[in-house]
């Protein structure tokens, strides 16, 4: 039996980024096309079910027509049946729209929730809280897949926090988890493994990488998964070292190196890093517009410190001269936040743009 493990998809996200309106909209239907076609591929993989772990929707302000959206593309899904987990966003949303709900649509309630897949038990609670694990009863013979949504630590001492320990000694073959963006797995005990599966598409440069959902496999001796890519775009972070470089071409074939090998489709973030020399000028929007357009989102920052040195300025009469030594014999600073004031001074003064 093969089971979708997903999470995460935050339909409806406002994606409040630098993005222009035109591709915001494009990038929402992106993020309800990944959830179709995650349905699509259970499908054609023959999967008895998917498993949405915890904020399938971006807040409980998602509009009626996302949730309707969800809903028909489950209702024509008629082979599969949908196990889902309300997580921290999105509340009782799908419950309270009103919308008369699909039969092959299972929810999770806040305390423990009992289902049947064949011979296997899935188990779930949208709320976690301290010595929530006594409350749970499995069977040792049995399957069991439990899904929760939060951060796994020691102890369930909060809301949203999955202890491990709690956890350790009961007969749980698969933790089916959702809250963290990126896929990851823990072999919690002989029997246990706990999954994440990530978001299946990236929506702002805190979540970086591949991005996809968790094909199960169950089979007589055991739970088995992998993780399959499925986004449309990833977004990409290079750093790129300028220490030493004393010419802009040679900044600019430093960068086309770093993102050579980034497909065309992504969102990409060059961040320039290193020293430079006080001399050295380049205009970052300038620099940014050699790329704009070859990615589908593009931009560049620039994290560089500027190399000088104070011996340089000591009997230097220009202002630059006059500000360097100030902050030099100001006792009060440590050395970094000198460096830090001394190279966001002098970019001001040589009329670049100051984060």
């Amino acid at each position: 039996m093969k089971i979708i493990h997903t999470s995460d998809l935050h339909l409806a996200s406002a994606l409040t980024s630098r993005l222009s309106s035109d591709r915001v909209r494009e990038r929402k239907r992106e993020l309800m096309d990944g959830f179709r076609k995650t349905v699509s591929e259970a499908e054609k993989i023959g999967a008895a079910a998917i498993i949405i772990a915890g904020d399938l929707f971006d807040s409980e302000r998602a509009s009626g027509e996302t949730v309707e959206q969800v809903l028909t593309v489950m209702e024509r899904a008629q082979d599969i049946l949908f196990f889902y987990l309300p997580g921290n966003h999105e509340g009782r949303l799908i419950e309270k729209s009103g919308r008369h709900l699909p039969k092959n649509l299972l929810i999770f309630k806040d305390e423990w929730t009992y289902f049947k897949l064949g011979d296997i038990n899935i188990i779930g609670r949208s709320e976690t809280k301290e010595n929530m694990f006594s409350e749970l009863s499995l069977s040792e013979k049995e399957k069991n897949i439990v899904v929760l949504h939060g951060e796994l630590r020691e102890h369930s001492e909060e809301n949203g926090v999955i202890g491990v320990k709690e956890l350790s000694y009961l007969p749980i073959d698969y933790l089916a988890l959702g809250h963290y963006h990126t896929y990851s797995y823990h072999t919690l005990s002989e029997r246990t493994t706990a999954v994440y599966p990530g978001t299946p598409e990236g929506r702002g440069f805190d979540e970086t990488g591949d991005k996809g959902y968790v094909i199960m496999e169950v089979d007589r001796y055991g739970i088995y998964h992998q993780f399959r890519q499925s986004a449309k775009r990833a977004l990409r972070i290079a750093e790129v070292d300028i220490t030493a470089l004393e010419r802009r071409i040679d900044i600019e074939d430093r960068i086309e190196e770093s993102v050579s090998k980034i497909h065309e489709c992504d969102l990409v973030r060059v961040v320039l890093k290193g020293k430079r020399p006080l001399g050295i000028r380049y205009d970052i929007d300038s620099l940014t517009s050699l790329w704009k357009t070859r990615f589908y989102y593009f931009e560049l920052k620039d994290d560089t410190r500027v190399s000088f040195c104070a011996d340089d300025f000591k009997n230097d009469k220009s202002l630059k001269g006059e500000f360097i030594r100030g902050v030099l014999a100001d006792d009060s600073l440590s050395d970094d936040i000198k460096e830090n004031v001394i190279t966001m001074g002098l970019r001001a003064l040589l009329g670049e743009e100051v984060d």
